[in-house]
């Protein structure tokens, strides 16, 4: 229906109650989308300046960061920038592209940190410390972008 040249909002008043619950339920975002978006969005802009000071601040593995960061953390950050930003425009492929993201996050971050572990006596206890969080944390938002909630949402 057409008026003034646009397409006419639904009439609230003309709703049932359950219809209007579920329009209401639809225009708002899951609890921590927004949140858990905007901090992928910065974390993954920080991952890239940090695996360069990574590269130039530790001269122990200097190749071994290099082949890492390049072929690894860069297009995962990519990945995951884009992922956010496309979440952020309420885009629904941004989800896949989430998973994948922390998909690819969690397929570098274990074997490099368990090998640092295993290999690296110096800071053991600072890489223990700082690993495993990071790994719980990327199971668990890896876990919230599978939800099928976040589908229903985004389409």
């Amino acid at each position: 229906m057409l008026r003034y040249g646009r397409v006419a909002r639904p009439d609230w008043r003309q709703r049932s109650m359950g219809s209007l619950i579920g329009c209401v339920s639809m225009l708002q975002p899951p609890r921590g989308y927004l949140t858990l978006s905007w901090l992928g969005l910065a974390a993954n802009g920080l991952a890239i300046p940090l695996g360069l000071a990574v590269i130039l601040l530790e001269p122990n593995w200097r190749a071994a960061h290099i082949a890492v960061g390049a072929g690894a953390v860069l297009p995962t950050a990519v990945v995951g920038i884009v992922a956010s930003v496309a979440l952020l425009r309420w885009r629904p492929w941004g989800q896949i592209l989430a998973i994948v993201a922390l998909s690819m996050s969690l397929a570098v971050s274990l074997p490099y940190g368990i090998v640092r572990l295993a290999l690296v006596s110096e800071g053991r206890w600072v890489t223990a410390a700082l690993a495993a969080p990071l790994w719980a944390a990327n199971v668990a938002v890896l876990v919230f972008w599978c939800r099928p909630t976040i589908r229903r949402y985004l389409n």
